[in-house]
């Protein structure tokens, strides 16, 4: 399988490459493009107004659009990690909870929505996704004790005794997987593998 990873970096390189994809320099030579991490969403994309502790790009969001805008018209196949992930939610209609406290601190457990099983991952976020109405929720972590986002210039707080947090979502009509972790990170070779299985699993109907 064929990657293009925007703008990469040495760690998502070798977690595709240790996995047995090759990286590709063009996307129309790609069977997937990987969008990667990076600053805030800018929360014009998702109608909404910026929280006080939101820091974007829009220079960045212009130019992920482009791309996501060409590979939707081609059929390319498209998946993000951390700020990618949230850039892909978004551009497939969902939205973000700009704010979120306590979202763990570093490794954490998270569950399988559709198989249950737990696992370890790699984040710690102060922004979390909202999926849209296409969106299936594929892993969750429990983790904020409050989110925050901004409706009508005002900051909305939930609060909740058991907090749940969208770490995976997938978009089959967009052909899109968003995954929040960081499987690219040196220590996590088997969250790596992972998300490769989901990739083939969700994107490409590989081992199901």
């Amino acid at each position: 399988m064929n990657v293009f990873i925007v703008n990469t970096f040495f760690g998502y390189t070798e977690m595709f490459r240790d996995n047995d994809w090759t990286v590709v320099d063009s996307i129309h030579s790609a069977d997937l493009v990987q969008f990667t991490g990076g600053e805030d969403v800018s929360p014009s994309l998702y109608n909404r107004k910026p929280h006080p502790q939101t820091y974007s790009n829009p220079m960045r969001d212009k130019k992920e659009k482009v791309i996501f805008d060409l590979c939707l018209s081609k059929g390319k196949k498209m998946a993000g990690i951390c700020r990618g992930a949230q850039f892909l939610n978004v551009m497939c209609g969902g939205e973000l909870w700009q704010h979120v406290d306590g979202h763990c601190n570093g490794a954490h457990v998270a569950r399988d929505t559709k198989t249950g099983e737990s696992f370890y991952v790699s984040s710690t976020h102060h922004q979390m996704m909202i999926p849209g109405t296409d969106g299936e929720v594929i892993v969750e972590s429990s983790c904020s004790s409050f989110r925050e986002r901004v409706i009508r210039d005002k900051v909305v707080k939930v609060e909740d005794e058991s907090p749940t947090d969208v770490e995976a979502a997938f978009y089959p009509k967009h052909g899109v997987f968003c995954f929040q972790p960081h499987p690219e990170m040196g220590g996590f070779a088997s969250l790596g593998l992972r998300y490769i299985e989901y990739l083939e699993k969700y994107l490409f109907g590989k081992g199901e």
